[in-house]
């Protein structure tokens, strides 16, 4: 199976007004059949690339999803801890809010690392990558740019699913209210380590990342990704006000983003790229 190379034009998103304070993105409305496919499978890839890094399960998982035949033994039991890890295994009770809340974060991680250079003239130099564990406490992402000025300037990231009956605006004010409450907790835990392996300059943001987000620094940021169905997909701009209402300190062009991935029946979307991972065993 080859995966397709992008997951941006199979989502078909949809850029926000000139005029609207917070820079978003719509998209996933009209995603369907072999484009509904190929998403679910590149978000259950990355889901196990993200888990095993280098390890050689990954290439096990992945033939095995492709057709191969099982492992057995200790190689299995390994192939079962890392699709466990996120997803649980068959036969074991599985919690439907952590499996999509996991997949409306790979869909931000993949939009997130195919968006090089941002509507400001930003340039991608480093996306972390999100957890593997949707249930381990900290941020959700942390994406590094170059400005059209070469300086290194940081957005912070909320990531949530939204399934209640309530406009997703209720999910994008919790997610900027946390944001805001707990932000520095996790540039701290984020970027702490990041000072030890990076050099300057890259290393010298690390260390001053939250101060600058004490500070409101022109070169923080903040974003809140909603993974959701498409009958919730925002339909105008005052759906975002509460990130501005959290961060009124955030007025530049691009400070406050948010992108919105609301696909026809985004739980049975999450279903299927669980069932992708557990071909792999």
């Amino acid at each position: 199976m080859t995966s397709p190379p992008a997951l941006t034009p199979l989502l078909t998103l949809i850029d926000s007004p000139g005029t609207s304070s917070v820079e978003y993105v719509i998209g996933g409305t009209t995603l369907s059949g072999a484009a509904r496919e190929a998403a679910a499978q590149l978000l259950a890839d990355d889901a196990m690339t993200i888990a095993c890094g280098k390890s050689p399960v990954l290439d096990r998982w992945r033939a095995r999803r492709d057709g191969g035949p099982p492992e057995t033994g200790a190689k299995l039991e390994a192939v079962k801890t890392y699709v466990a890890i996120a997803f649980n295994l068959p036969g074991k009770p599985v919690n439907d809010d952590h499996v999509q809340g996991h997949v409306a974060e790979l869909l931000w991680n993949r939009l997130i690392h195919e968006r090089t250079v941002c509507r400001d003239g930003r340039k991608l130099v480093r996306a972390h990558p999100v957890k593997a564990d949707p249930l381990e406490p900290g941020g959700d992402g942390l994406v590094v740019y170059q400005n059209e000025q070469g300086t290194l300037v940081f957005r912070l990231w909320e990531i949530k699913k939204h399934a209640a009956q309530q406009g997703v605006s209720a999910t994008i004010n919790r997610a900027s209210k946390q944001l805001s409450s707990r932000g520095h907790e996790y540039l701290a835990k984020l970027a702490g380590p990041e000072t030890i392996i990076e050099d300057e300059p890259l290393g010298e943001l690390y260390g001053n990342m939250v101060e600058l987000w004490f500070d409101r620094s022109e070169r923080a940021g903040v974003g809140v990704s909603v993974g959701t169905s498409a009958h919730h997909a925002p339909t105008r701009p005052q759906t975002f006000h509460s990130i501005n209402k959290a961060f009124p300190e955030f007025a530049r062009a691009g400070q406050t983003e948010s992108v919105i991935v609301a696909i026809p029946d985004f739980p049975g979307f999450a279903e299927r790229v669980k069932e992708i991972v557990w071909s792999g065993l």
